[in-house]
This record gives structure tokens, sequence and C-alpha cells, in this order.
């Protein structure tokens, strides 16, 4: 007994089949994050905020596409290689896992498999972590990791979301840091030492630039906890003309910010701190 179908069926089964597909990837996408997700859920610096993105973004890859398609993972990258002009440490930002040649690879081969849904995580959490410490410090004694990643009004994720819309990408992080003029200052200056003036071959010394790194963190930690910390440390005219740490924080400040020790005490004591106007 032969079948014989009609050759409008048939037209009509391919034409649903090549309208399911899309649908069909896009939820192969979807699991392929959510895996992630919780595959990588230990090794991530804020697993809820980068959950609450990809939920936000309907889990889709928020940086790996081809060439043709514009993201801003080149910007994310670059401000990653330039955290040292914000008083950061690079090593902070999962540098193992976000490596060029693998992102070259993800991008001209335009992968979507769980490669590239992992490096798409791991960059997003790092720009996560990337946008906590400019906005609260590293070491904030009030607004801790587990605090910010679990509730808090200002919100990282909301932040790269806004950026990744936004066609000056940069400017965007950037805006939040600290608005008070010696932050701003200090800024300034920090870039200027380890970045202009460092590639130029002048020989800035170390100490400098950890004490400046050092004050930024506090200037973080003032603009989001309310109190007022004594800083005798003074920029004028891109010159540093006086330091002076008289609460003897700075050793263990200075170990903690740049991860020299792997026993550190993480805790500072702003209660010591002497109110001064900024």
């Amino acid at each position: 007994m032969k079948i014989l179908i009609h050759s409008t069926t048939v037209i009509k089964i391919m034409l649903l089949v090549l309208l399911l597909a899309p649908f069909k990837l896009k939820a192969a996408s979807d699991t392929t994050i959510a895996h992630v997700l919780k595959k990588s859920r230990a090794s991530l610096y804020y697993p809820l905020s980068v959950e609450r993105f990809y939920k936000a973004n309907g889990y889709k890859l928020a940086w790996i596409a081809a060439d043709t398609n514009k993201t801003h993972v080149w910007d994310a990258m670059l401000l990653l290689d330039c955290v040292k002009q914000y008083g950061l440490n690079h090593d902070d930002y999962h540098p193992k896992q976000l490596l060029y040649p693998v992102l070259h690879k993800l991008i001209s081969q335009n992968k979507k498999d769980e490669v590239a849904a992992l490096y798409d995580v791991f960059l997003t959490d790092a720009i996560i972590r990337f946008i906590n410490d400019l906005h609260y410090g590293k070491l904030n004694p009030v607004y801790t990791t587990e605090k910010v990643d679990q509730q808090s009004k200002f919100k990282a994720y909301a932040e790269l979301m806004l950026a990744l819309n936004n066609n000056d990408f940069g400017r965007t992080i950037n805006s939040v840091q600290p608005k008070s003029k010696l932050y701003f200052d200090l800024q300034n200056h920090m870039r200027l030492l380890v970045g202009q003036r460092s590639g130029d071959c002048y020989v800035i010394p170390q100490g400098v630039i950890r004490k400046m790194a050092i004050n930024m963190e506090r200037l973080r930690w003032i603009s989001t906890t309310g109190e007022k910390v004594h800083l005798t440390m003074v920029v004028k005219e891109g010159t540093i003309i006086n330091y002076k740490d008289i609460h003897h924080q700075d050793i263990q400040l200075e170990k903690s910010l740049y991860n020299e020790s792997r026993k550190y005490n993480k805790k500072f004591n702003l209660n010591k701190t002497i109110p001064s106007k900024l």
C-alpha cells in the first residue's frame, strides 16, 4: 500500500521545521548557560548577581558572538587589563579563565557551546566584581562581598546591563566610582603614573603607587559607608605632598589589596579612624 503525501503538505512541514528551529537553538543556548551557572557557581565571586544578570537577559550569551555582531567584549577585556590604574589587582578577575587566545578562537569559530558559555559567565562575573570593587572597594568592612551579592541598593548587574546597551562602555562603568574631588585627583594621578609615564619608561616607586591605591580604597569605603576617615595624603598638581598612616592599617590593607599574604586579616575597624572634612 502506497502512501501519497501531497506536495503542499510537504512544504508546510518544511516551513514548520524552519520556524521551530530558532526556538530549539534558543532553548539549547538557555540550557547551556543555566548548566554552566550551576556548574561554576563555587568559582564565581558574585554567583547571585551573575544569575540575576543572565535571568534578566534571557540566559543568552552576553559577550561571545561572531565578529559581525557588535558586543563590548574587547572593551571589557581592556578594562580588566588596566585595573592597576584603579589601584586594583589583575589577579582578582579570573585571569586564568579569561585568556585572549581562547576568546579569539571562540569568536572566529562563532562558538555557542559550553566552552563559550563558560567564558561568557566568567567574564560577566569579573566585570561585576570590578564594578563592585570600584563602587564599594575591594575590602569594604561594612559592605562585604557576601552582603553585596545577597542584597544591595547598588546593583552591579544592572549597571553592567546599562553599560552593554551604551556606546561608551568604559565611561558607564567608570561612573560608579566615588564623586569626591580627592578621589578624582587620585584616580587621574594613578592613571598618569601607571599608564602614560610607565609607558614612557619612567621609574615609578611602587611604594607611591601602593599608598595611592590604599587611599583610593579608603575613599570608596567613605562614599558608601558614610564614615569620615582621616587621610593625610594630599595630591597637588600631580605631586604627592604628604602622607602618613596614623591608624597603622596600611601593612595589612596593602597585603590584602595585592594578595601578597595568604593569611591576612580582611577586617578593618572604621571606628578607630578620626573624622575629618574631605
